[in-house]
């Protein structure tokens, strides 16, 4: 996966930030190729949380300071989100994922929210100066 000016989110920082994501789903889709041991997926899913973590709290401060009306339902995505991949982190610990659908998975969720879900903020984001 590459990024693309169709992903920005007109944010530098938010930008940066799923770049990072990019870069993580690129790895994972190297460890799967190399054979996707469970402690390899792991750590990779554990890089996603992190990340994701720390992404998730920036971009709901950003809508938050900007006034985002809808918020509390970018908020709920995010949620879902961290429980998938809670989930699907317990699989990996277990060896029942299936490496593939995966990578298939977080490429597109994230394909998903940025173009879609995220492409809602970018006004709101923009009238407030937060660029």
């Amino acid at each position: 996966m590459q990024w693309s000016p169709a992903y920005s989110v007109k944010n530098a920082l938010l930008d940066q930030q799923h770049r990072r994501v990019i870069r993580i789903i690129n790895h994972l889709q190297d460890v799967i190729a190399r054979g996707a041991r469970p402690e390899e997926l792991e750590s990779v899913l554990l890089e996603l949380r992190e990340h994701a973590e720390s992404h998730f709290a920036a971009e709901e401060a950003a809508m938050a300071r900007a006034g985002y009306p809808r918020l509390a339902l970018h908020q709920q995505k995010h949620r879902a989100m961290r429980a998938e991949v809670e989930r699907r982190l317990e699989l990996a610990r277990s060896e029942g994922i299936v490496p593939a659908e995966l990578a298939v998975f977080v490429r597109d969720w994230l394909r998903k929210h940025i173009c879609k879900t995220d492409r809602d903020y970018v006004t709101a984001l923009q009238e407030a100066g937060l660029n």
